[in-house]
């Protein structure tokens, strides 16, 4: 299992984790688990359990996770600043 120190999260993610969700329920654009995916470093992607289908789950049931949350806000973010920029 990788040691989570290692892992590289773009953002601090809310305290208040539904607060965070919500932001990523409305902002994140409807093909989002191949940016996440890409995005996400190598070390975690080669674990096991973060494919896109995770990820997907990830958002759907809200499951605290706090490395692929961290990388669905961020492309909510971006899909957010570019809708801004339009």
């Amino acid at each position: 299992m990788t040691n989570l120190n290692k892992i590289h999260i773009p953002i601090d993610i809310h305290s208040n984790t539904n607060e965070t969700f919500d932001f990523i329920d409305a902002n994140l654009p409807k093909v989002y688990s191949k940016l996440v995916y890409d995005l996400l470093p190598e070390n975690v992607k080669n674990q096991q359990g973060f494919m896109r289908d995770y990820i997907r789950k990830v958002k759907k049931d809200r499951i605290n996770n706090a490395v692929i949350i961290s990388y669905l806000y961020l492309v909510a973010q971006r899909n957010l600043d570019a809708k801004q920029n339009n």
